[in-house]
């Protein structure tokens, strides 16, 4: 997610949340705004509760366990080169990448203030740089990969590697993989897989000194990293907030440019392997998933209701007009994202069959304006969670 000319809005209570305090309302007292009138009271345990254990721990476990399955896959590459190696770790690469992103609304707590974030999805790679890394350090280590730095290795040092250029196709051959490269996969790996596992023990066993992240988040109050639900609350809109902007604003629209003569694919987050649409598409499965509160919720199949014990539940105690329209807003920048690709399947964001990545459609008519809609409705649902949805903070007793 890192990227040095991201706009960020998540955290505008602190980058680290210590004694996080909502911006108004708190647990069982007044709120500040329309004249010290409290309008709802909501009990928000449940939702934080299943938010918290069935959504964020749950995607940090399944992404360290996907990065323990690439890390096997990079190591039986190395060991024996086929190209139904290679196919098996470009596999598990977009399978551990997958969690990944889906859990980018709610980045806040172990990934930012551990540092996890820079260290494993840097971007833009620098290419020239690695290379000459490479052609350095033939038998570079694990340590070696954890002291360099964080635009050498991650998701993208890695999708290089094995995906290469990007540039004419996205399936690198088996034979195109050096001996070198191939260490490189493996210590890369191991030192990808030490964050996710740092990620998931700081979530579930102790953050800081100070428990698990999970139980402050679960429980919190006078001494805790959050002073009451309010914070919590807050937290997760920003969280959300935050990468509906981004996806718009930086991942759609920084590769698009100004014009297909100014757009740039080197913009790209996932470049080589044309896993861009894919990650953006996941970016909005998180808002989703937080949003519902069920983990893999498909607006295809599934039902939003107040029971799922998501953010709708917490808006509906409001205005359940607004929290319909707040989802009916992510669904739609959602099916946006995935409509990008020219095939007219606004299911999925997968590159394949007639489907174009997004190197392609940045530099055609059809392909920008497809990309202005998403980018349109990214920025339609940032502005509904920051103006409607965060100002009910506010205007709430959390009981």
């Amino acid at each position: 997610m890192t990227h040095p000319t991201r706009r960020r809005i998540l955290f505008t209570m602190g980058a680290i949340p210590l004694v996080l305090a909502g911006c108004g309302g708190g647990d069982g007292g007044a709120n500040t705004e329309g004249g010290g009138l409290t309008e709802v009271s909501f009990a928000a345990k449940a939702m934080v509760d299943n938010l918290a254990d069935n959504v964020v721990v749950q995607t940090c476990k399944t992404l360290n366990t996907a990065a323990a399955a690439f890390l096997v896959s990079v190591q039986a590459l190395k060991a024996q080169p086929s190209e139904a190696a290679m196919d098996a770790a470009q596999a598990a690469w977009r399978s551990t990448r997958k969690p990944w992103e889906a859990g980018e609304g709610f980045l806040f707590g172990p990934a930012d203030s551990l540092g996890i974030d820079p260290a494993i999805d840097s971007w833009p790679l620098n290419t020239p740089d690695l290379n000459a890394y490479l052609a350095a350090h033939p038998a570079v280590t694990q340590a070696d990969i954890e002291a360099a730095s964080d635009d050498l290795r991650g998701f993208h040092a890695m999708e290089y590697l094995l995906f290469g250029d990007g540039v004419a196709d996205n399936d690198k051959a088996a034979a195109e993989l050096t001996a070198a490269e191939a260490n490189c996969l493996v210590a890369l790996a191991q030192a990808f897989k030490a964050r996710t596992q740092a990620l998931e023990a700081a979530w579930t066993t102790d953050f800081a000194g100070n428990g698990a992240y999970v139980a402050q988040l679960k429980a919190p109050g006078t001494g805790r990293l959050y002073t009451g639900h309010a914070a919590v609350v807050e937290e997760f809109i920003n969280g959300l907030a935050g990468i509906a902007d981004e996806v718009g604003n930086t991942k759609l629209a920084g590769p698009l440019g100004t014009s297909a003569d100014d757009s740039d694919a080197s913009l790209e987050e996932s470049q080589y392997s044309w896993n861009t649409l894919a990650d953006c598409h996941d970016n909005l499965q998180s808002v989703l998933n937080v949003y519902t509160g069920k983990l893999g919720f498909s607006w295809a199949s599934d039902t939003a209701g107040v029971g799922l014990n998501g953010l709708y539940a917490f808006v509906s105690a409001h205005d359940a007009g607004l929290a319909q329209r707040v989802l009916d807003e992510i669904t739609s920048a959602q099916k946006a994202i995935a409509l990008i690709k020219g095939d007219g399947d606004n299911t999925t964001a997968v590159i394949s069959g007639a489907a174009k990545p997004l190197r392609i459609q940045i530099r055609n008519a059809e392909g920008r304006t497809l990309i202005e809609s998403a980018i349109a409705a990214c920025d339609k649902l940032r502005a509904s969670l920051q103006g409607s949805v965060r100002p009910l903070v506010g205007k709430t007793t959390f009981v």
